[in-house]
Order: C-alpha cells, then structure tokens, then sequence
C-alpha cells in the first residue's frame, strides 16, 4: 500500500502539485471529525460503524446464555462493541 501512496505522490508532483512528500503506511486509523476508520486499505464510514455497531448487538442478544458456547459468542461481540465504543471516545 505505501508503494502505490509514493506513486500517487510522485505522480502529483510531476502534475505540478507540489514537492514529492514521501508517505508513512499507517495500518489503521480514525479520522473523528467524519467519523470515518482507514484500515487495511479500507475506508470505512460512520454509517458502516453504526450498521457493525447494531449487528453485534442484535447478535449477542440472540446468544444463549446458558451454555458455555453461548456465552463465549456473546463475550466476541462484545469485543466488537467495545472496540466500536472505544472509537467513538476518539470523538469527543
């Protein structure tokens, strides 16, 4: 990914957009202002969190919890929702 971000770069230069700025590859990271998630290449918006955010939610209500298996799926989404709320806090 930070190849094609150096291309990009050095092909704006050559347009007459500036001096060539070399790029640092960031795995991931949030923007708070559009509330938007870079990652992995990925450009994920507030919507899509909010879509995650609901889906894990409606997921671990439907989990049984009185079985161990039950509540192990119910503890992997609320990993989810505690990463999506950890985000949010990125916000603020």
């Amino acid at each position: 990914m930070a190849q094609r971000e150096d291309l990009i770069n050095q092909l704006a230069a050559s347009m007459g957009a500036g001096d060539y700025a070399q790029t640092k590859y960031e795995e991931s990271r949030y923007d708070p202002d559009t509330g938007t998630l870079y990652c992995n290449g990925q450009i994920i918006t507030k919507n899509t969190i909010d879509l995650a955010e609901g889906f894990y939610k409606n997921m671990q209500a439907k989990c049984d919890l009185k079985t161990p298996e039950g509540r192990q799926m119910a503890a992997i989404y609320q990993v989810g929702l505690e990463g999506i709320k950890r985000i949010r806090k990125a916000e603020k």
